[in-house]
């Protein structure tokens, strides 16, 4: 089998794979966010709000999934921030980040790694420290791990900030799970029904939310201050959330 710069064919196939299924989460993702289905305009709205009003003084942010730090970018637009750190997996994400962070005028760094360990490793410090639609991939003792490594990272009367899926008080997984889905039929109308059964998959596969009440015992029991929820969506499915430590 013919061979480029060393490298099998088949691993050149296994790649060329990795990129198709890449670019079509991203596609479905970005479908997602076009049609504002995720509410990212009045999630991002509301923390250009409180960086304004929280944060007059120089900061420093950690960005945890950054992806492109496309509606990231524009949040920071104005505010005090002096030092951007982006963490993502995907390299290809990380490519466009460069390209819209070029023009914040601030001092950024991007990094290849996983979220999860670059936090419990506990090398950097931020002031803020921001992570949408992630931390409730991990099970509940890996979110009290992050918890507490995140608290370490921040200094006194700094903040995590999360925008996540959450229960209901009064609702368990299977239920969310059911209800959520159901929203998604109802209203996620621009999406193809493959494209819907595949984001069902994921979510049924791979999200472990948690109820409020939860996370703010949780985030207590780590050495947080308390827990304020800044926004939830109308059908109460996720959540902007701030940790003050």
């Amino acid at each position: 089998m013919p061979e480029k710069e060393g490298l099998p064919l088949e691993r050149e196939v296994e790649q060329v794979a990795e990129v198709e299924a890449y670019f079509q989460d991203w596609r479905r993702y970005r479908k997602a966010v076009e049609n504002n289905y995720l509410y990212h305009r009045e999630v991002y709205a509301r923390l250009h709000d409180f960086f304004l009003n929280h944060l007059a003084h120089p900061f420093s942010l950690l960005d945890l999934g950054c992806g492109d730090a496309g509606f990231m970018v524009q949040s920071l637009q104005g505010t005090a921030i002096c030092r951007y750190l982006g963490v993502d997996l995907a390299r290809m994400a990380l490519d466009l980040a460069a390209r819209n962070l070029a023009g914040l005028g601030c001092e950024h760094q991007l990094r290849e790694e996983d979220y999860y360990e670059v936090v419990c490793a506990g090398a950097i410090k931020a002031d803020v420290i921001w992570m949408g639609l992630t931390f409730h991939h991990l099970p509940r003792p890996q979110k009290a791990k992050f918890l507490q490594a995140a608290r370490g990272i921040l200094p006194a009367g700094g903040y995590l900030l999360m925008y996540e899926p959450i229960l209901l008080e009064d609702e368990d997984r299977d239920q969310f799970l059911e209800r959520s889905g159901q929203i998604r039929q109802d209203t996620w109308g621009a999406m193809t029904a493959a494209e819907l059964e595949r984001i069902g998959d994921h979510i049924n596969n791979h999200d472990f939310p948690e109820k409020i009440s939860t996370l703010e015992q949780m985030a207590r029991e780590q050495g947080f201050s308390g827990l304020t929820a800044m926004f939830l969506d109308p059908d109460q499915v996720y959540a902007l959330m701030c940790f003050q430590a």
